[in-house]
């Protein structure tokens, strides 16, 4: 009896399953089984697939970023009158960064930039001779930093993300040279900072996002040598510890994305920075003392656009 039975229900499936296997093909290629039609039925989430919905995404989270750069530097020594120094023009330069950006998790972003190019010196003597030139004037600019922050997502297409992070900046003015009218040296700046500052991300459609960004530098461990010994190896290479200000900075940059992958930046930025005056170092001339000198306090503006790729991943 049993093994009559145990025949009935195989023989039952081996009927029953092929008609509802037939029955699932005919579903899958009924024309009138669209997304229209399914995406109201329970349980259809389930059916999705998920590689699909991925590929939809308008950004990744990941990028790395090239740029070249252009910007013109503003620099002014706070001397009295008729006394000054001044160094103008416009600067080539280079960027690179990589960041990491998800709304409601933690934003961070790394980049190094680096400049160089001849500026325009205008000012004067020691005696208060004006002087102004042009060649043998190099002046070569980098920048560190490493942003942390996070990403509050305050709708769909808006978000927020204050950060803050570390910087450091060096900055090599100016090359030895010497004429019947003056002589100039090198000199190198550099100091440490904290960025603090906020981002939104404002994504247009699938395809473009603007991304205005501003934010305080709060300068620390400023410090400049002045390399004397490059006009005689008599003269001693001072050390001034620089007075730390804060500076200020913004940009707008502009992204269009051809692909899941590539996508171009436009940046338009400005910086305004300051250093204090320095202390008072010895002067000397084959170890003899021969004067004291300080860094005059100073103000920075620059301001210029970077052009670029980003590839996402």
């Amino acid at each position: 009896m049993k093994a009559k039975l145990m025949c009935a229900v195989i023989s039952f499936f081996l009927l029953v399953l092929p008609c509802f296997s037939k029955a699932a093909e005919a579903q899958k290629n009924d024309p009138f089984m669209n997304n229209e039609t399914t995406k109201n039925m329970p349980d259809m989430d389930l059916l999705k697939d998920s590689e699909t919905i991925e590929v939809k995404k308008p950004f990744s989270n990941q990028s790395f970023e090239f740029n070249l750069m252009y910007h013109y530097f503003d620099y002014k020594e706070d001397f009295p009158p008729p006394g000054k120094s001044t160094e103008k023009g416009w600067v080539p330069g280079i960027y690179a960064g990589w960041n990491y950006n998800k709304k409601n998790d933690v934003y961070t972003k790394i980049f190094l930039e680096y400049s160089f190019g001849n500026t325009t010196y205008d000012g004067t003597t020691q005696t208060g001779t004006p002087i102004t030139f042009s060649d043998h004037n190099n002046q070569s600019f980098f920048r560190f930093e490493w942003d942390i922050g996070y990403n509050i997502a305050i709708s769909k297409s808006i978000s927020l993300k204050p950060y803050v992070g570390y910087g450091y900046r060096n900055w090599s003015r100016g090359e030895v040279n010497t004429t019947a009218t003056y002589s100039s040296y090198n000199e190198v700046y550099y100091w440490h900072y904290f960025p603090v500052g906020i981002m939104a991300d404002l994504t247009i459609g699938d395809k473009l996002v603007i991304q205005p960004n501003a934010g305080i530098r709060f300068m620390f461990n400023g410090k400049m040598t002045a390399n004397l010994s490059e006009l005689d190896p008599g003269y001693n290479d001072p050390h001034f510890k620089l007075g730390n200000k804060p500076g200020w900075y913004a940009e707008i940059p502009v992204t269009y994305k051809f692909s899941q992958t590539w996508a171009i930046v436009m940046k338009p930025w400005y910086e305004y920075s300051e250093i204090g005056q320095s202390d008072t170092v010895p002067l000397t001339y084959y170890g003899t003392v021969i004067g004291s000198a300080y860094e005059p306090s100073s103000k920075t503006k620059q301001y210029g656009v970077n052009v670029g790729v980003v590839a996402s991943y």
